[in-house]
């Protein structure tokens, strides 16, 4: 049985059941497009973590007019050369993937990871609460002065700043995906983020979870847990709360100044 076809739950849908189990069923089911942004970040880590793997299954279109019929022509004999799971790129999504590959690599020089223990992608399974749930794992391996193996997640945004990847890090949820990934793995609190920039200069920075932050990250996990048992015991996959709710507008918003 492949990763996905196991059943159990992972980062992502436990994102999908903090806003409702019928946001999770939902997505369950849902056909999983492969948007042009969920293709680039799949294969910047494939790059980045894989290298053999990304020569072997990654190829670069030629620069061709498809909207003649020699282009046309031209490019679908270049398709049909081409393994079953290719994944085509232009020079432009290249220089980009190359680019934030180079930067990552400069970060794992700066961490100076154990190559011997080098596990990428690995998935991983567990039970936690009563509930199965799996994982995985962008790296596992040791790192520079410390014994215990880290886990290390790559990350590709558009600002690797502090004050911008905080933002990230609340809006996609990564504080729960580290609790996930170091409850399967059972590192503790040997999880560290790499960000890289997906425009030149590839700026990135390591970053470590603050103890308030992987608090935060734990409770959602056990939130999402614990409404995915219950929905399981009682086949109720509900919707948001059905009663009314007092809701507030942001506080920048408050000021009568913005409207003006």
């Amino acid at each position: 049985m492949t990763y996905k076809e196991t059943e159990a739950l992972s980062y992502s849908g436990a994102k999908q059941i903090l806003k409702s189990p019928a946001h999770f069923k939902a997505w369950l089911t849902a056909e999983q497009k492969d948007t042009p942004a969920l293709k680039m970040g799949r294969l910047i880590h494939l790059s980045a973590l894989q290298q053999e793997e990304f020569q072997r299954v990654v190829h670069v279109q030629p620069d061709l007019d498809r909207r003649t019929k020699d282009g046309k022509a031209a490019y679908e004999a270049f398709k049909a050369g081409l393994p079953a799971d290719a994944e085509i790129i232009d020079a432009e999504d290249l220089a980009t993937i190359q680019g934030v590959t180079a930067s990552v690599q400069a970060a794992f020089l700066h961490l100076e990871i154990d190559k011997s223990l080098y596990e990428a992608e690995k998935p991983i399974f567990g039970v936690y609460n009563g509930v199965n749930i799996k994982g995985r794992l962008d790296l596992i391996t040791k790192i520079r002065g410390c014994e215990a193996p880290y886990i290390i997640d790559v990350k590709s945004c558009e600002d690797a700043s502090p004050a911008a990847f905080a933002r990230d890090i609340a809006n996609y949820g990564y504080h729960v995906q580290q609790a996930f990934y170091s409850t399967l793995a059972e590192t503790g609190r040997n999880y560290l983020i790499v960000a890289v920039e997906k425009k030149p200069p590839f700026a990135w920075r390591i970053y470590s979870l603050s103890e308030e932050t992987i608090k935060a990250g734990q409770e959602l996990m056990d939130i999402a847990v614990n409404t995915y048992k219950m929905s399981n015991a009682f086949g109720n996959w509900r919707g948001y709360n059905p009663d009314a709710t007092e809701i507030s507008i942001p506080k920048w918003a408050l000021n009568p100044d913005v409207i003006s």
